[in-house]
This record gives C-alpha cells, sequence and structure tokens, in this order.
C-alpha cells in the first residue's frame, strides 16, 4: 500500500523508487530487469519491499522494521 501526500510522494514512495533505479539486477541468476519495478507494503510495525525476477523467480526482499525503543 502506498500513501500519497499533499506535498507529493510519501517516503515510502522514494525508497521504492531509489530501488527501481539501483536494484533491479536479480541477485540469484544475474538478469537486469530493465521494466520492473519494485513493490511496497506496509503493516504499520514495517515496511516491505519486493522485487521478482521475471526469469527465475528468485525474491528479493527488503523489510524494514519501526522501532519502537523499548530495546
Amino acid at each position: 500500500m502506498s500513501y500519497q501526500s499533499r506535498l507529493g510522494t510519501t517516503t515510502l514512495d522514494s525508497l521504492r523508487e531509489r530501488y527501481n533505479e539501483t536494484r533491479m539486477r536479480c541477485t540469484a541468476c544475474g538478469y537486469l530487469d530493465a521494466d520492473g519495478e519494485w513493490t511496497a507494503a506496509t503493516t504499520g510495525g514495517e515496511i516491505s519491499y519486493e522485487h521478482v525476477c521475471p526469469s527465475c523467480d528468485h525474491v528479493d526482499e527488503v523489510v524494514i522494521k519501526r522501532q519502537t525503543g523499548k530495546e
């Protein structure tokens, strides 16, 4: 799920776009997915970014967990 703020793109969208620009080569097979894109989802406690390689179906995932300050 992605949110649009009144000021433009959100931080969630900005990081997803950064991955689209810099992390499109599959870490498993090396395929460069020039037409693909990362997806982003959030549960409130964490944000998951994911890209599925169209060549080998490898899932590249980045999960960012919210810090609670209770650690």
